[in-house]
């Protein structure tokens, strides 16, 4: 029973860390890029889409649960104030990484996935997630009928934040690895 506890304990904590972190860089994108704003929740460079991909590779289902609970606070104040757009909006966000890594890991256990992951691949993820979360953040807003909604023309935008961010934040990620020093045990 302790071990239950202590792995809820431990998923709870990723999961609302994950929440944090997403919704900190979800501001830290806006103040820093704010002139490159395309349309309300569209961005020319959007870092959280690399961080989502980072989450979901690195925590999976608590990455994606701590990325939804992150937009559904973010957007709780917007989108129309509609709550099944925000609620929906919320699992989009979140789970759209995570289906996109289930499929391209065919079935493979994420830490065999991480083990064989080559640059080629990674930059094939991030291309087609980033296609995947725009098509369906603007699907979900066409089907849900917010306004100002023009699909043929946002999911570019959206589709050219998502893949620029995303792989700003991998390579800086990517840095930061390369700058530690891991000893060995």
């Amino acid at each position: 029973m302790k071990i239950a506890l202590k792995e809820a304990f431990e998923t709870a904590a990723l999961t609302l860390g994950s929440a944090v972190l997403f919704a900190g860089f979800f501001h830290f994108n806006g103040w820093l890029f704010a002139s490159l704003s395309y349309a309300e929740s569209i961005n020319w460079v959007f870092l959280p889409a690399g961080f989502r991909i980072v989450l979901v590779l690195i925590l999976g289902l608590p990455g994606a649960t701590g990325i939804m609970l992150g937009t559904w606070y973010l957007d709780q104040g917007s989108l129309d104030s509609q709550p099944w757009l925000v609620l929906l909006t919320g699992v989009v966000s979140g789970f759209t990484p995570f289906a996109v890594m289930k499929v391209l890991a065919k079935g493979q256990q994420t830490a065999r996935l991480l083990q064989g992951i080559t640059t080629q691949s990674l930059l094939n993820f991030t291309l087609i997630f980033a296609a995947a979360s725009a098509v369906t953040h603007q699907l979900l807003w066409l089907v849900m009928d917010r306004a100002d909604v023009n699909i043929w023309v946002d999911v570019w935008p959206m589709f050219i934040g998502d893949a620029i961010g995303s792989l700003l934040m991998l390579y800086a990620f990517k840095l930061l690895l390369s700058q530690m020093k891991i000893k060995a045990l």
